[in-house]
């Protein structure tokens, strides 16, 4: 009989470790976040503008998409520390994952902490099947020093949808 408990465990171990090398690379963050993957693995940003894509299917997809989304921020951002919390669900596939990052950035010149966001991940053979990200967009742009790009790009989109 396979202790499915405990493989579940060991594969969660697994995957958070890989969280954790993820923020704390200088370069190939995506290469490393989308080998956390399975082939047809989905990824899904929650908390988007309408209109911008929130899906993504497949590893080679979702590497595209990190390039982009994590690209920005390893420029800005010297992460130092990666502190992930972890909550099991009683579906032992199941992974929620709350990251908290520390570090310096060059954005602010100054020390940050924020609570990056929190994860609902599917694991199955060691393989994140689907991950459910809720992004602190906020908290990130604070850190970054980018608050104000972020409010601009609201506004904008505030403007489209009033129709002025």
């Amino acid at each position: 009989m396979t202790d499915v408990a405990g493989s579940a465990k060991t594969h969660h171990h697994e995957i958070v470790n890989g969280l954790r090398a993820v923020f704390l690379a200088n370069e190939g963050a995506a290469d490393l976040m989308a080998a956390l993957f399975a082939v047809d693995g989905v990824y899904e940003s929650m908390f988007t503008l309408p209109g911008m894509a929130t899906r993504f299917e497949g590893r080679d997809v979702i590497r595209e998409h990190l390039r982009t989304r994590l690209g920005g921020a390893a420029a800005v951002l010297d992460t130092r520390e990666v502190n992930v919390t972890t909550y099991p669900g009683a579906d032992p596939e199941i992974l929620v994952v709350s990251v908290e990052l520390v570090g310096f950035s060059r954005g602010t010149d100054s020390d940050f902490r924020i609570h990056s966001s929190l994860g609902v991940l599917r694991i199955r053979g060691g393989e994140i099947v689907t991950y459910h990200d809720y992004p602190n967009a906020i908290g990130g742009s604070a850190a970054a020093g980018s608050l104000d790009k972020l409010g601009a790009l609201l506004t904008s989109f505030a403007g489209q949808r009033s129709g002025s």
